[in-house]
C-alpha cells in the first residue's frame, strides 16, 4: 500500500484520527461489547430542577455578549425564567413560583453561564484514560520536572502484574521536555526503540503521542509486534529491516495500526470502563466549571455510544460536535444539512477536516522548514496529490471542501495549524464560498496558529471564525519562539489581531492535548506568558494580549455561537437552559499580570449547575486570588 505521506520524526498533538479507536471502531461498538458499557437498559435517573432565585455577589449573565451585572436572577424547570433588579426579580419569582429557594451571593461570589469547551475529543480521552499517563500536565500546570529521567521513573514503576501485558502509555510529549544541545544548536529531543531501550528493555512498551498520531516502541516491543503480526513480516521480512526501518517511531495509522492489532485483546478490556471513565472526565470538567463541551472529530461509533451514554447517565454537560470526514468518500455519502432546532446530547453542527498535522510536533505544514531537525522538513499535508508542488493547493482538496460546503450546505471546520496549511484552508473557503447559495454558515478554522494581516482580512470578509488553542502559546510558545520558528512565532494565535478586526474568536484545550479549563484558557490568552520559559516570565508578542472581558466573551457567549448552541447555552438570556457556574472571585478582577499569571486558572469553582441541578459542589474551603510577590520582566 502506497503511503499518503512520510514521518520521519516523532509528531504530537494533531488531534485528528485517534489510531486505536480506528482499530477498534468494529469491535469497541459491537453490539456485544455495548452491552457490556452499557449495562441496563431505560433512562437516567434526574434529578428535578430546582426553582430557585440568586442575588448577591456578581451576576453576570452575558446577555448579548455584554459583561454587565444585573442584582439578581430567577430559575425555574430547568431554565432561566427573570434577570434584573433584586426587587424585580423576587416580585417575579413569587408571583410565579411562590415556593422557589433563594440563595445569596457573598462578597466576591460571581455568577457566570457556564463555561464552553469548543473543541475537545471525548470518547478517545475516555478510551485511553486507563493507560499509563506520560503527559508534561499536572492538572492545568506544567511539572516542574519532566525529561526522559522522570518519564522513565514512572514507566518502571507501572511495570503491568500481568503476564505478556504491554506497557501502554499516552501523552508522551518529547516538545516540553529539556532541549538537546546538537552542533551547538538547540534541538527538539528524539525518542525512538534505543532510548526507550536505556529505560527498560525486558517489558514490550508502546507509547502514544498526546496528539494519538506517533506510537513510539522500545525493541522488545518492536520483536512482539513482528512476532505476532503477519503483515509485518510479510512487509520486512526480517525483525532487524523492521527495527532499522522504523527506530521504534511508527507513524500515523499506517505503521500504527499493525503494532496496535497485536494488544487488541489488552485495549478492549481496558476499555470497557468506558463509561466511568467519560463520567470521570464530565466531573473534571465540572470542577472547572464547564457545562458543554463539542467534539471536533466524532465518528458514528462515538457518536453511538456517547448516545447510549446519556440515555443511562444524568447529563453533567451539555454535548455536540462535528462528524469527521477524511476523504471525498466520506463526503459523498452526507446528507444535505440543518441546522440544530433544538438540543439534543451530542448533536452534529459541523463537518470536521483535518488539513495537516501539528506544529510543536513538526507536522504542521509549513510555506518554509521548521529550524530544529529533521533538515527540510516542512510537515504534513493530509490531501496531497502527484504532480502537484508543494506550495500550491491540491485540486482534490478544493473538491472536497466545496463539496462538504457548496454541495451539502454543511458549516465546516477545518484543522490548520501550519501557515501553508492555514493558507490552503482560506484559499479552499474563498472557492467554495464564491459558489455557495444558502444560509450563513458559521464556518471555523480550528487552532489557525499561524496568521497574517492579509489572511485575517480574508476570514473576516468570508465570515470565517478563528478558533486557538491557546496552550501553543502558554505551555508551547518558549519551544515555539526558542527552537521550532523563531521569530515566526511571533505570528502564534493572533487574538489580539482577529478581534480588532471585529472577528469573533473562540479558545480551546483540543483536551486531551492539553488539559480542559476555560479559566486557564482566558489567562493564557491575556498575559501570553509563555510558562515553559525557565530562566524568566517573559510574554509571546504582547500587541496579541486580550482583555478579561473579551477571553470571557470567547469561553461562553462567543463559543456557544461558533459551536450553533448559541440558542440554549453561553449566556443566561430567558428561556435558556439554567446551566451556570459560581466562582468564589470574579475573573475580570484579576486586571494585572501579577494578578492573572498562574491566578486566574486557579479561581475555585464553588458550584456548577446544568439543567437547574447541581452537578459539581466544592466542599473544600475557597481561598480568594490575591496579589503576591511575583517578579515580572520588561517583556510582560
Amino acid at each position: 500500500m502506497e503511503k499518503s505521506h512520510n514521518h520521519t520524526h516523532g509528531c504530537t498533538h494533531c488531534s485528528c484520527h485517534n489510531p486505536v479507536l480506528d482499530v477498534l471502531k468494529e469491535e469497541l461498538f459491537s453490539a456485544e461489547n455495548l452491552t457490556k458499557i452499557n449495562p441496563g437498559s431505560g433512562k437516567a435517573t434526574h434529578e428535578k430542577p430546582q426553582t430557585l432565585m440568586i442575588s448577591g455577589g456578581i451576576i453576570r449573565p452575558m446577555i448579548g455578549g455584554s459583561t454587565a451585572t444585573v442584582e439578581a436572577i430567577g430559575f425555574a424547570d430547568g431554565k432561566v425564567v427573570v434577570t434584573g433588579e433584586k426587587k424585580e426579580v423576587a416580585k417575579y419569582m413569587t408571583k410565579h413560583h411562590p415556593k422557589h429557594q433563594k440563595k445569596e451571593l457573598t462578597g466576591t461570589q460571581t455568577l457566570l453561564p457556564g463555561l464552553i469547551e469548543p473543541h475537545v475529543h471525548m470518547v478517545p480521552t475516555a478510551m485511553m484514560h486507563g493507560w499509563l499517563d506520560l503527559s508534561p500536565f499536572e492538572g492545568q500546570n506544567l511539572k516542574s520536572v519532566y525529561d526522559l529521567t522522570s518519564v522513565g521513573t514512572m514507566i518502571n514503576n507501572h511495570i503491568p502484574k500481568i503476564p505478556g501485558a504491554v506497557i501502554l502509555g499516552r501523552g508522551l510529549d518529547p516538545s516540553l521536555m529539556p532541549f538537546e544541545e546538537v552542533n551547538g544548536k538547540k534541538e527538539l529531543i528524539t525518542i525512538n526503540n534505543t532510548v526507550l531501550d536505556s529505560i527498560n528493555h525486558d517489558t514490550p512498551m508502546m507509547l502514544l503521542s498526546a496528539s494519538m498520531h506517533t506510537l513510539y516502541l522500545n525493541t522488545k516491543a518492536l520483536n512482539y509486534v513482528f512476532d505476532h503480526n503477519t503483515d509485518i513480516r510479510d512487509e520486512y521480512k526480517t525483525v532487524d529491516k523492521y527495527i532499522s526501518e522504523t527506530n521504534g517511531q511508527l507513524q500515523e495509522g499506517l505503521q500504527m495500526t499493525p503494532a496496535l492489532k497485536t494488544v487488541k485483546l489488552q485495549i478492549i478490556a481496558m476499555s470497557i470502563e468506558i463509561n466511568r471513565y467519560l463520567t470521570d472526565l464530565f466531573n473534571t470538567a465540572n470542577s472547572r466549571g464547564v457545562t458543554f463541551m463539542y467534539d471536533a472529530g466524532l465518528n458514528k461509533g462515538s457518536e453511538t455510544l456517547l448516545t447510549k451514554y446519556f440515555e443511562t447517565h444524568p447529563e453533567l454537560v451539555r454535548t455536540g460536535g462535528a462528524y469527521l470526514c477524511s476523504s471525498q468518500e466520506d463526503v459523498d455519502k452526507l446528507d444535505h444539512y440543518k441546522e440544530p432546532d433544538h438540543y439534543k446530547p451530542v448533536y452534529n453542527g459541523h463537518i470536521k477536516v483535518v488539513s495537516d498535522g501539528s506544529n510543536q510536533g513538526l507536522t504542521g505544514y509549513q510555506s518554509a522548514p521548521y529550524l530544529c531537525n529533521p533538515a527540510d522538513n516542512t510537515g504534513v499535508f493530509n490531501f496531497p496529490q502527484t504532480g502537484i508542488p508543494a506550495n500550491t493547493i491540491p485540486p482534490g482538496y478544493n473538491t472536497l471542501i466545496n463539496t462538504v460546503v457548496a454541495v451539502k450546505g454543511w458549516p465546516l471546520m477545518v484543522h490548520a495549524n501550519g501557515d501553508q496549511a492555514v493558507t490552503f484552508a482560506i484559499n479552499a473557503y474563498q472557492r467554495t464560498l464564491a459558489q455557495y447559495r444558502g444560509p450563513e454558515l458559521r464556518n471555523r478554522i480550528e487552532h489557525c496558529s499561524l496568521l497574517t494581516s492579509d489572511q485575517i482580512t480574508n476570514m473576516l470578509q468570508m465570515g470565517v471564525s478563528p478558533s486557538f488553542l491557546i496552550g501553543h502559546v502558554g505551555y508551547w510558545g518558549y519551544a515555539f519562539k526558542e527552537v521550532i520558528f523563531g521569530e515566526k512565532a511571533q505570528m502564534l494565535d493572533l487574538c489580539g489581531s482577529t478581534l480588532a478586526a471585529g472577528m469573533r474568536i473562540t479558545l480551546h484545550s483540543d483536551n486531551e492535548v492539553s488539559p480542559l479549563g476555560p479559566l486557564r484558557m482566558m489567562e493564557q490568552s491575556i498575559t501570553r506568558i509563555m510558562e515553559k520559559n525557565p530562566k524568566d516570565i517573559e510574554v509571546l508578542n504582547s500587541a496579541e494580549r486580550i482583555t478579561p472581558e473579551q477571553a470571557l466573551i470567547a469561553v461562553t457567549y462567543d463559543a456557544a455561537w461558533q459551536c450553533y448552541a448559541d440558542k440554549w447555552v453561553g449566556s443566561l438570556n430567558e428561556g435558556y437552559f439554567a446551566d451556570f457556574v459560581i466562582l468564589e472571585q470574579d475573573p475580570l478582577s484579576l486586571n494585572t499580570p501579577s494578578l492573572q499569571y498562574m491566578k486566574m486558572r486557579d479561581i475555585p469553582v464553588l458550584e456548577t449547575w446544568v439543567d437547574g441541578i447541581p452537578v459539581y459542589v466544592n466542599n473544600k474551603t475557597a481561598k480568594e486570588v490575591t496579589e503576591k510577590n511575583v517578579l515580572f520582566s520588561d517583556n510582560v
